[in-house]
C-alpha cells in the first residue's frame, strides 16, 4: 500500500478490561496523518544499532508499514508480499507493527499522550532476571505502562503474558500507573486486527524505578529533537507559525520520491536541545489546515511530493 493521508483506514481493536470483562469490540477509523503520526513517534530503540540517524529510521519504517500492509476495502490488511519472507524477518515486522498500534491505539482509546521505551529512559532493566520492555506513557490519567506484543497470529497466551509483566511495574517515580495494559497486534482473517488487555489488579509482586515523568519526556521528545538537531546544524530547519505557535519542521527525504515533514514547538525544541525546563505542551490531535496531521504531544508530521 502507500500510506495517503487524506484517506482513511479501519482497524479493529477488542479491549480486555481488568478481572477479565470485555468490552465491546471497537472499529477504529483512522486518518492516514494519524497513522502516519504513530509511524513517526512510535520509539524503536533497536532502530539505532541499524540506522545512523533518526531519518534513516524512520524512511526504513515507513517503507515497512507500507510493504507489510495493504488497504483493499475499508480494512488493514495483511499483503500477501509477507508470505514470501523468511519467518524470522516476518517476526521483525510484526514486532514493529506492534510498536506503532500501541502508539495508535493508546492515543486513540486511552488518551496516551506520549509512550517511551523504560530502556530509553533508565536504560538496560532487568527483573527476574529478565529484560524489560515496558513502554512508559502518559494520558489525562496520569501515568501508563504498555507492553506493545506483535504477533502473526492471535494468541490468548501471548496476551495474558504481556498483561502480567505490564502489571509488575508498580511505579515510576512518584506515580503509581492509572493504566498497566498489553497491547497485542495480529492477522485476523487476514486483516491487521489489536486486541488490549489491562493487568489484573491486585498483584503484590513487582519493582519500581526513580526516574519520573520529566525523564520519560525527555527520552520521547529527545529522538525527535535529535532528527531536528542534524538539520540544524546543516541550516536546513525550516521555521513557520502554526496556530499562533513558533515551530520548527525537518523535511526527510523517504523513498518513493517524497519528504516526511516533522515539525515542533521551537521553545520544546530548545528546551530538549539545550537541557532547559520542558514547556507544558497541550495540543487537541487532528488534521490541520495546511494537511498536516498534529498529534496530542504537539508534533505535527505530513508527507510531502518532491
Amino acid at each position: 500500500m502507500r500510506l495517503e493521508e487524506k484517506r482513511s483506514y479501519r482497524l479493529n481493536v477488542e479491549s480486555w478490561e481488568k478481572d477479565g470483562f470485555l468490552r465491546e469490540d471497537t472499529d477504529l477509523d483512522l486518518s492516514g496523518g494519524e497513522l502516519l503520526h504513530a509511524v513517526v513517534t512510535a520509539m524503536i530503540p533497536e532502530e539505532e544499532i541499524f540506522f545512523e540517524t533518526p531519518g534513516e529510521g524512520l524512511s526504513h519504517r515507513l517503507r515497512l508499514l507500507e510493504y507489510a500492509l495493504e488497504a483493499r476495502g475499508e480494512y488493514l490488511r495483511k499483503a500477501p508480499g509477507l508470505l514470501s519472507l523468511d519467518e524470522s524477518v516476518r517476526g521483525a515486522v510484526s514486532y514493529c507493527l506492534g510498536m506503532i498500534a500501541a502508539r495508535l491505539v493508546g492515543a486513540r482509546l486511552y488518551g496516551t499522550r506520549l509512550l517511551a521505551p523504560v530502556q530509553s529512559v533508565c536504560g538496560n532493566i532487568r527483573y527476574k532476571g529478565y529484560r524489560r520492555a515496558d513502554l512508559i506513557g502518559y494520558g489525562e490519567g496520569g501515568l501508563q505502562v504498555w507492553q506493545a506484543v506483535g504477533r502473526s497470529n492471535n494468541s490468548g497466551k501471548a496476551l495474558a503474558e504481556g498483561s502480567r509483566l505490564a502489571g509488575e511495574l508498580k511505579s515510576f517515580g512518584d506515580e503509581s500507573p492509572a493504566l498497566s495494559c498489553a497491547c497485542m497486534t495480529y492477522y485476523g482473517s487476514r486483516c491487521l486486527s489489536v486486541r488490549v488487555r489491562e493487568a489484573e489488579s491486585g498483584g503484590k509482586e513487582g519493582f519500581s524505578l526513580p526516574q519520573g515523568r520529566e525523564d520519560a519526556e525527555r527520552a520521547y521528545y529527545g529522538r525527535l529533537a535529535g532528527l531536528l538537531n542534524a538539520c540544524y546544524e546543516r541550516e536546513s530547519l525550516e521555521n513557520r507559525l502554526l496556530l499562533g505557535e513558533d515551530m520548527v519542521e525537518a523535511r526527510i527525504r523517504v523513498y518513493g520520491g517524497r519528504r516526511l515533514s516533522v515539525a515542533m514547538p521551537r521553545r520544546l525544541f530548545f528546551a530538549v536541545r539545550e537541557g532547559g525546563e520542558l514547556p507544558e505542551i497541550k495540543a487537541v490531535p487532528g488534521p490541520l489546515a495546511d494537511g498536516t496531521y498534529r498529534g496530542a504531544d504537539g508534533v505535527c508530521v505530513g508527507l510531502l511530493q518532491e
